[in-house]
């Protein structure tokens, strides 16, 4: 239903790699977004393709300034972020 190939080329250059399973919570993630910001407005960006870039991408990205949140050598805590950027994606990520 969803194209993954250019989100996994972005992760890809991000230097992560993501599970099947892992990529469907993305997926479902991207639904519950749209599905929530029609009741209330947690973002003005819903196409999908921007969505996987400018929210996931960009929220993944964070591992390129703090690597050692892929060697799970931190922890973070991420306050009220309305629509879950970045914290939801690196969960997803880096469970």
């Amino acid at each position: 239903m969803y194209r993954t190939e250019q989100f996994e080329a972005d992760l890809k250059e991000l230097g992560i790699t993501l599970t099947p399973e892992q990529i469907q919570k993305f997926i479902r993630y991207y639904e519950m977004l749209t599905e929530w910001n029609e009741v209330m407005n947690l973002t003005a960006i819903t196409d999908y393709d921007e969505v996987m870039k400018k929210h996931f991408i960009d929220s993944l990205s964070l591992i390129r300034a703090v690597p050692e949140l892929e060697e799970k050598k931190l922890s973070l805590i991420d306050v009220g972020t309305g629509a879950g950027f970045p914290g939801i994606p690196l969960k997803i990520a880096y469970p």
